[in-house]
């Protein structure tokens, strides 16, 4: 509504302009004036411009004119009566011309075209004689007729808003066609750091700058999953297969332990706060945290212009605390002065839906195979399998109790091995998603404009997860004053992500429940088969029906999220050199969550009622011991977030002669986020009945079954334990900042950064409570060198770079301060109780990264570019240590966690063939990262060495989430055991305080330590042809265990679980062992060994933490092929349009990766990545 209104606005503004163009009138009044102060009172009015010869106007001595209200021609009738001079008025253009005896004998006529490099016409260029001030401007056609005075090397200069002047001598060319550039090649001439432009070649710090059209995959909503594989030294990392999940994203190595990993979003110099968080003491929410989104979900990729990527302290220091992780700075669209233009963009995508053939797991025959050789061996089940005809354990309990005779049991053994329970087909899809932009932009050299709306919706592969994002742009630039401007931007937008209760994972079901339990009876209704029962107030119920199909009708999530951003840019060129400039910007980001569970389902049966829906009648011993006997419960969460930035900034930007250039720049920067959230669970919601609550059993009448009655609130209870929570928090910072960037001769560059913040996070000591973060670089532009000039045609560019700086990082949930935690009531006392949550500790200060950077830059034949940075970081993160019982808390933190990173990035691009109908580019980046640790000062135990911790220290030398392993010696001949080396060690020797190394080995580190990217571009024609690869190398997994489902890995698992096939290839009988490495089944109590730290080991979680079951997680993804035609513009132009482009795109079209992954995607565990086809248009009009 506000975009229509904004238009509107604008088309009546326009109208009015043009109206009181052609009524304006004149009161002049002069005499023996000049007649070129008359052109001067007439341009005032900002109606018309004039073009004249100066020699021609100097030649009328003096002007005698007195009108009143007269309109444009009469006063110029006036002035130019009696001389030898004319006017002709072309739109706003009033060109002066000498009057011609014999005109085509003094004159010439040039006739042309001017275009852009697109081939669109140009209306509106201005076309002067240079020295002259004669000119035309070009019609709505682009063609101009100009006629000059004729002479010899007549020069005709072409200039526009937006684009390179131009200068074209004419040598009698019957019709000039004239290109014209773009005046700012924004991405090789000026690097966007968010508080200021950089010309690139004063840029020292270490950057990666893209163009938003050139990493766009319409088969995703958010720019932040479109950037795998695109920047050298960034990681994005997958997390999930649904929509409206966020990746990881780590810069360089991991700097901090304990604060936000993450880096910094800057959206046109506007920083984003970190996204809202909701009630984490409700245990409703699993699922819903994976759907919130992240600091820049709101953003419509297509509004975007570049992503600049800042990674070392050159280029981020002057982003201060919250930039040790790197910053990556969005800039968006912005009005051009242009002829109005109307763009639709329209994007369709069809996800594929996956199939057991992608995954290693039983079919129903193989499953009941596997029980029944479990069951004729004589291995453990945890509990009792239930009596049921679902499973086959059940229906051997009937049988052996007698219920059914043996030829029903095999009967019944026959139909299950048939079942073959499709659940992929049932639980996941074919998903749909369709995408749509539309944006009108215009303007002129004093008003711009772009406003856009954009509309996403995509559904994910699992049914019920679905996203959706409605987003409007409305971005007005105005010359206030020659020297001063504003832009005035405001983003608005509403994504509503729908997901699953807890305990609801559809593609986990599917992949991990037997395909011999039924979906569907023979009556075609909901098939629930048993599942064990834990309501405490009957134990006389064992077990309750379970269907997957009925959770996922019954109950969900959903999160409603709105932000509405709005930003005031203002600069004043007070001089030439000097100029203040302004930036405000006020965020506000509401979110809406709730997750519920009906009545219906097993979930509420279990924890509130103890009996299946709707099989008890009122005023039964059942009834009466239910907690809930009518309705669910639904959790809802209401989070606000208000954020403003307000900037002072004062550039200076001046040249001394040809040789020195100064830029700098001093600015005061204000920001404060404030955050409001509620959570509340209410009980007894029936949402198929007016979204109503019911009452719950009162604790008077409730008559638990085998339970003792509670003496609590009942149902209400946990109201008081966490399930209702009210957050307030403010942030407020205040920040000084400057940059200096000097350069000498076009050669030299230093550059030096420095920022302050204030924080009260340490406010014991005085010293600490401001950071102090700055950084230096000095760059040297060899190419530029006299002694280069030989070279040149081979060696275009040869710069290189050194930088150094100190960053500083608050984690804002920690302060030295003693901070005690006021709770409720305590029982016993029945008074107010407190507890001390963390004791002081005045030493603690700000986290410390010390940076260094070295980079070159190389051109080689003007086709080939090269960039290479080569960085050592060292952090001094906050760690928790481990305190005596003495101290009343178990930990503390302190300063000590010393991380070491060095890496080398290289960024090779080439355009080996470009020719006027066929090209080929090629963009190839790599990184590599050493990432150690120094000596860990929190206690480090065997789990934390076998699991790989990555938030704490585990080994000095060794790297964050470093993974040890049991030594795995092969399978024991005689019983089929696992058997380990290293673990032979004397009774004697055996000590609990043992390193847990010298027993394990190494066996890599989680994260991967080499990423690459590969861009291949090919055009012919009209059509381009486009792939992207991304490369991620070094990562280590542990593969997902066979017998993962097994109770302690020797107990079987639930009748209705399923198996990994590689379950089928264990250990069976003697010399199987040379022919397998799956353990057996174990049999009887003999399940664990001791370690040489004295504890118990059992065999088989061992042999699931062995180097054997370590796997290498590389991978190459081919991330995207896309195949584009642009429509020749004849074509266009006969349906009545300016362009149309028509698109392709296949993405995630394949994975090479590990075998032993058996079809999972290395990337996100337990899941596959879905190969999307997608189907777009561009039109402009």
């Amino acid at each position: 509504m506000k975009v229509t209104v904004l238009l509107l606005l604008v088309c009546v503004l326009q109208s009015v302009a043009g109206a009181y163009s052609q009524t304006t009138k004149y009161d002049i009044s002069m005499t023996s004036g000049k007649l070129e102060n008359v052109f001067k009172l007439i341009e005032q009015k900002g109606e018309y411009t004039f073009l004249y010869s100066i020699e021609d106007i100097d030649q009328i001595s003096s002007v005698n004119v007195n009108v009143k209200q007269a309109d444009l021609k009469e006063v110029l009738d006036i002035c130019l009566a009696n001389t030898k001079l004319t006017y002709e008025i072309s739109g706003h253009l009033v060109i002066i011309r000498a009057k011609d005896e014999k005109p085509e004998d003094k004159m010439v006529v040039i006739k042309g075209v001017v275009k852009d490099k697109k081939g669109e016409p140009l209306p509106g260029v201005t076309i002067v004689e240079k020295g002259t001030k004669v000119g035309v401007a070009t019609g709505v056609d682009g063609k101009f007729t100009f006629t000059v005075a004729k002479h010899d090397g007549i020069i005709l200069v072409f200039s526009f808003v937006g684009m390179k002047t131009r200068e074209i001598t004419w040598t009698g060319q019957k019709e000039l066609n004239v290109v014209m550039e773009e005046e700012s090649q924004d991405m090789d001439e000026v690097v966007v750091t968010g508080y200021m432009n950089v010309n690139r070649r004063d840029m020292v710090g270490s950057y990666t700058t893209l163009k938003a059209d050139d990493v766009m995959m319409p088969a995703y909503s958010s720019i932040d999953q479109m950037l795998q594989g695109q920047v050298p030294g960034m990681i994005v990392m997958n997390t999930s297969t649904r929509v409206g999940t966020s990746p990881k994203i780590q810069i360089r190595g991991t700097s901090t332990l304990l604060g936000n990993q993450d880096p910094l979003w800057v959206v046109d110099g506007i920083i984003q706060e970190d996204p809202l968080e909701i009630d984490a003491n409700s245990a409703m929410i699993t699922d819903l945290e994976t759907i919130l989104g992240n600091q820049i979900s709101w953003l419509n990729p297509q509004d975007i212009e570049t992503i600049t990527v800042l990674k070392d302290a050159s280029a981020t220091a002057i982003y201060g605390s919250k930039a040790s992780n790197g910053v990556i700075v969005v800039t968006t669209k912005k009005g051009k002065a242009d002829r109005l233009s109307i763009n639709y963009s329209g994007n369709f995508s069809v996800g594929t839906r996956p199939n057991y053939g992608q995954f290693n797991l039983m079919n129903s025959k193989e499953r009941i195979q596997l029980s029944e050789e479990a069951f004729n061996d004589g291995v453990f089940y945890l509990e009792e399998p239930y009596k049921q005809p679902y499973t086959y354990e059940g229906a051997m309990r009937m049988y052996l109790a007698g219920e059914i005779s043996q030829d029903e049991f095999l009967d019944r053994k026959e139909q299950l091995e048939k079942v073959n329970t499709n659940w992929l087909k049932l639980l996941t899809r074919v998903a749909f998603s369709h995408s749509h932009n539309l944006s009108v932009s215009g303007g002129t050299s004093k008003f711009n404009y772009v406003a856009s709306v954009g509309f996403n919706q995509a559904d994910g592969q699992e049914i019920g997860n679905s996203s959706k994002r409605m987003s409007g742009r409305v971005s007005v630039g105005m010359q206030l004053h020659p020297k001063m401007r504003a832009t005035v931007s405001m983003n608005g937008s509403v994504t509503t992500n729908k997901g699953f209760a807890n305990g609801v994972n559809p593609l986990g079901y599917a992949t991990s429940t037997s395909r011999a339990i039924e979906a569907y009876d023979e009556n075609g209704e909901y098939s629930f088969y048993r599942k064990k029962a834990s309501y405490r107030y009957n134990t006389s119920t064992e077990s309750l029906g379970y269907n997957i199909l009925n959770e996922i009708a019954n109950s969900g999530s959903t999160s409603e999220a709105s932000h509405l951003a709005a930003s005031l840019d203002f600069s004043w060129d007070i001089t030439d050199w000097l100029k203040y400039q302004f930036t405000g910007g006020y965020n506000r980001s509401m979110n809406t969550s709730s997750v519920y569970r009906s009545e219906r389902t097993f979930a509420v049966a279990n924890e509130y009622r103890g009996y299946d829906f709707n099989t008890v009648e009122p005023g039964s011993a059942e009834f009466k011991a239910a907690l809930l006997p009518f309705g669910g419960d639904l959790f809802t969460t209401d989070a606000v977030q208000d954020s403003y930035n307000i900037q002072n900034k004062l550039l200076i930007s001046k040249s001394f002669n040809e040789d020195h250039r100064l830029n700098a720049l001093i600015g005061i920067e204000v920001r404060s986020a404030k955050n409001e959230s509620i959570g509340n669970t209410v009980w007894g919601y029936v949402p198929d009945r007016g979204e109503k609550i019911m009452k719950p059993t009162t604790i008077d009448k409730l008559e638990p079954i085998g339970a003792a009655k509670p003496t609590n609130l009942g149902i209400f209870d946990v109201l008081y334990s966490g399930r209702w929570n009210k957050t307030n928090k403010t942030d407020n910072f205040f920040s000084v900042f400057a940059t200096l960037a000097y350069s000498l001769k076009n050669r030299y560059v230093l550059n030096v950064n420095v920022r302050n913040d204030a924080s009260n996070r340490f406010g014991q000591d005085v010293n600490n409570r401001v950071d102090p973060t700055y950084s230096f670089g000095f760059s040297w532009r060899v190419s530029s060198e006299p002694f280069m000039e030989n070279i040149s045609r081979f060696i275009h560019n040869l710069n290189f770079k050194a930088t150094y700086g100190i960053q500083g990082n608050a984690l804002v949930r920690l302060s030295p301060e003693l901070i005690l935690k006021q709770g409720g009531v305590a029982t016993t006392y029945n008074q107010y109780q407190a507890t001390i949550l963390r004791i002081p500790n005045p030493e603690l200060s700000w986290e410390r990264t010390r940076t260094w950077n070295f980079g070159l830059e190389l051109g080689l034949f003007n086709a080939v570019n090269v960039n290479i940075d080569y960085y050592r970081r060292r952090s001094n993160a906050v760690v928790t240590q481990d305190l005596s019982y003495e101290f009343g808390v178990k930990s503390m933190e302190v300063n000590g966690g010393i991380i070491y990173n060095k890496g080398l990035e290289v960024v090779v691009n080439f355009t080996p063939v470009n020719r006027k109908n066929f090209g080929v580019s090629v963009s190839i980046n790599s990184s590599k990262n050493w990432n150690t640790t120094g000596k860990p000062i929190e206690n480090v135990t065997i789990n934390n060495y076998l699991g790989g911790t990555s938030n704490m220290v585990l080994k000095k030398g060794y790297p964050l989430g470093a993974m040890w392993s049991f030594s795995y010696a092969g399978l024991n001949p005689e019983d089929g055991r696992p058997m380990f080396n290293l673990m032979d060690v004397p009774e004697e020797e055996r000590d609990s305080k043992i390193d847990p190394t010298t027993f394990l080995v190494y066996s890599g580190q989680k994260d991967p330590y080499f990423t690459g990217g590969l861009n291949l571009g090919i055009r012919y024609k009209s059509l381009n042809l486009n792939s992207s690869f991304a490369l991620l190398l070094g990562g280590k997994k542990r593969l997902p265990s066979p017998y993962a489902n097994f109770t302690g890995g020797t107990k079987l698992p639930n009748p209705e679980t399923n198996v990994n096939k590689d379950v089928a290839k264990r250990w069976k009988k003697p010399g199987d062992e040379k022919v397998t490495d799956i353990p057996a089944l174990i049999k009887g109590l003999n399940y664990s060994f001791t370690r040489p730290d004295g504890q118990p080991q059992d065999y088989i979680a061992a042999w699931e933490q062995s180097d054997y079951m370590v796997v290498n997680a590389s991978f190459l993804r081919c991330r995207q092929i896309s195949l584009a035609w642009n429509v020749e513009r004849r074509l266009c132009q006969k349906i009545g349009v300016n362009s149309i482009s028509v698109n392709a795109t296949v993405n995630n079209i394949f994975v090479i990766a590990s075998k032993r992954f058996n079809g999972f995607d290395p990337e996100v565990d337990n899941s596959v990545m879905p190969r999307t086809f997608s189907a777009g248009i561009n039109i402009g009009f």
